[in-house]
């Protein structure tokens, strides 16, 4: 059985993740864990030291988030049944990147899916600062949903990269699992921004050709390119329905984390986003 962890804050982003969630994976076996975080407005130093009994948070917190994960495991049984599907609740005083990772590590958990804000406002950041912290300290691999995006099945899911380091088996999985689970294409694609792939390159695409054999995927070259003018216009013009990267050091989501600015990075994310961390 799967355990997915699904992170909310009741908001719409939220539920729209939580849905996106339970139709993915409605024809498997899973195990989601709905995991709600609070802490006070102002985050006082008796608040870490003390915890919620000793800062004196009002029952009122507390109900409130009972109430909320009550009503959304209410409304996925009402709007998604399945008998598939069993829920779990999870509230903590914590913040919700540490929560998250404990859990994971606590319960093996398979994959997080969490919800995100779009590119919208003055700033137009890329990515909410908590879907940010979970892909820089969560090692577990993650979805992200965009806010506004209605379900669709992956058949078409792009994998931008370099090349620079082979993806471990086990870090592919996930990936894995979808593309045959939905008999999904796969195009993995290299932005050649400045030279030709060296040896040690040519060597790792190989390998990482092997390691997708039992999926259908193609390998394509893009030259004299940008990498984020590539990765917006293949999304464009692929009619893609996810976009998949590995998180590493140095990588090119590392410098999309480091740089969230939309019009800096000359893309935003319009598709549910799952990141593969590799070591």
């Amino acid at each position: 059985m799967k355990r997915i962890v699904l992170p909310t804050d009741f908001s719409d982003n939220a539920w729209n993740a939580i849905s996106y969630a339970v139709q993915l994976f409605r024809d498997e076996p899973c195990e989601f864990t709905f995991l709600h975080t609070y802490v006070p407005a102002l985050y006082r130093v008796d608040y870490a030291i003390g915890g919620p009994a000793y800062s004196g948070i009002d029952d009122a917190m507390i109900q409130a988030t009972i109430s909320g994960l009550e009503n959304t495991v209410a409304r996925v049984e009402k709007e998604f049944p399945n008998s598939n599907h069993t829920y779990h609740q999870h509230y903590a005083f914590n913040l919700l990147t540490d929560e998250v990772k404990e859990v994971c590590e606590e319960k093996g958990v398979d994959l997080i899916i969490m919800g995100t804000k779009g590119a919208t406002g003055a700033e137009k950041i890329l990515f909410g600062s908590n879907a940010v912290f979970m892909m820089r300290k969560v090692s577990t691999p993650l979805i992200v949903v965009p806010g506004d995006y209605q379900y669709t099945p992956p058949r078409n899911v792009l994998f931008p990269n370099d090349f620079l380091k082979i993806p471990e088996a086990d870090a592919l999985i996930p990936l894995t699992e979808l593309l045959q689970r939905y008999e999904a294409r796969l195009n993995v694609v290299h932005v050649e921004e400045d030279r030709e792939l060296s040896k040690q390159q040519l060597h790792n695409k190989q390998v990482l050709y092997e390691r997708l054999k039992g999926c259908d995927f193609d390998f394509n070259e893009i030259k004299n390119a940008f990498m984020p003018d590539a990765i917006k216009d293949q999304v464009h013009a692929g009619k893609y329905d996810m976009l998949v990267m590995m998180n590493r050091k140095h990588s090119f989501l590392e410098r999309v984390l480091l740089r969230q600015n939309v019009d800096t990075l000359g893309f935003e994310v319009e598709i549910p986003f799952l990141v593969l961390r590799e070591q």
